[in-house]
């Protein structure tokens, strides 16, 4: 009894390290999947969300501009008011002068002209008489006189004259000072232009993501539905993950947009992830770049997890022959509403290969026959998605296909 206890503790361990083992594995697998957030998307869909977080943050730094901006008129509003202010004093003031050095030279002009006669009479009469002599000197003493208040009038006129040109350098300070002002604010309300034009591309731009989002999502859940019809995933499993999607579904707030996306959690992810074991095999198109990756990732906009249960495929040639990778029989081809042409063939171990947004059907393609690895299905001229399914699992496809 207590050796069969024993043994059963051993068995029980056993399989509880398995698990945990299986666990780290799927752990190490998923952490792998989630490295490289653009790696996995959509190209498209990629290119739109770099765009957004580009003008993102572009829009940070514009507001902080704009507030600067806002900040120092706020500041300088009332040095720019007293500035207007002092500026309509100095122009009264420069009036006011003006007239003072019009008068001034008009009493410059008279001085002048009366000592120059003043001196002309003594030059010309001379003296003859005592009342001569009377006469002339009464003459100097106003040539004296006329000498004091023109020198004067002269400092007096030169104080205007500076006092002037001090009133117009203010002026001139106090312009530049409004002006510098006015373009701050001209500037500010150009940067709030941009930024209002800015948020609506981005608004336009988030709309196109979140379009083509959408498509993905509907693209894979026409394929489910397909594979559903022919058996391939049983019709109770997707209803299986219908419910589940409608407990998982989050809304996704980014900046007052609310978008609905399937989440896939880990449990789903456990049951509805299998794995490749055989040799693998050729690439449907030869060479090729992997636009599209298979698995999990984290949304860089809305921040949510997407699975993606196929890989899209961009070959490196055009119009590219589409091929059979394994030995198997044709269970679908025709044209679908959302995935373009497609094809579905059925192999061994209940394993099956999809071929989705082919642009061409090979005329010899028909449901029910049986075609050789190799054997082309239809062409393809820009990307192809490409799925592996095995029973209720999804396989990622570049466990079966080698690239090179």
């Amino acid at each position: 009894m207590v050796r069969t206890l024993l043994l059963l503790a051993s068995l029980f361990l056993a399989l509880s390290g398995a698990s945990i083992d299986r666990r780290i594995a799927t752990s190490k697998k998923r952490l792998h999947a989630t490295k490289s957030t653009y790696a996995n998307m959509d190209r498209k869909l990629a290119a739109i969300a770099k765009q957004i977080e580009e003008n993102r943050a572009k829009l940070k730094e514009l507001d902080r501009v704009i507030t600067l901006s806002d900040k120092e008129i706020a500041v300088n509003s009332v040095t720019l008011e007293e500035g207007r202010k002092r500026l309509a004093e100095i122009e009264k003031e420069m009036a006011a002068l003006d007239r003072t050095k019009a008068q001034q030279e008009k009493r410059l002009v008279d001085l002048l002209a009366n000592r120059y006669i003043l001196e002309e009479i003594i030059r010309d009469k001379g003296i003859q008489t005592p009342d001569d002599v009377i006469e002339s000197e009464v003459i100097r003493s106003l040539i004296k006189v006329d000498r004091q208040q023109l020198k004067s009038m002269q400092s007096a006129y030169v104080k205007t004259l500076a006092e002037r040109e001090k009133l117009l350098a203010e002026a001139k300070r106090i312009e530049a000072m409004i002006a510098r002002l006015q373009k701050k604010k001209e500037t500010a309300a150009k940067e709030k232009e941009r930024r209002r034009k800015l948020v609506a591309q981005l608004q336009q731009e988030k709309k196109a993501y979140q379009k083509r989002l959408e498509r993905l999502q509907q693209e894979e859940s026409d394929l489910r539905k397909t594979l559903a019809r022919l058996n391939i995933l049983k019709k109770e499993e997707l209803e299986r993950r219908k419910r589940q999607k409608s407990r998982k579904e989050t809304a996704a707030l980014a900046r007052g947009d609310k978008l609905k996306v399937r989440t896939i959690g880990s449990s789903y992810q456990r049951q509805a992830v299998g794995h490749y074991r055989g040799p693998k095999t050729i690439s449907p198109v030869g060479r090729a770049k992997v636009v599209k990756r298979f698995g999990s990732y984290i949304d860089p906009i809305y921040k949510i997890r997407i699975f993606n249960e196929s890989i899209t495929l961009k070959p490196y040639r055009k119009n590219a022959k589409v091929k059979n990778v394994l030995n198997g029989k044709v269970v679908f081809a025709k044209k679908t509403p959302m995935l373009g042409k497609v094809v579905i063939v059925e192999h061994k171990n209940h394993l099956h290969t999809v071929y989705a947004k082919m642009d061409k059907i090979a005329p010899t393609i028909r449901e029910g026959k049986k075609i050789r690895r190799g054997y082309v299905i239809g062409r393809v001229e820009k990307e192809l998605m490409f799925e592996v399914t095995q029973k209720n699992r999804h396989i990622n496809p570049l466990e079966l296909i080698r690239l090179r």
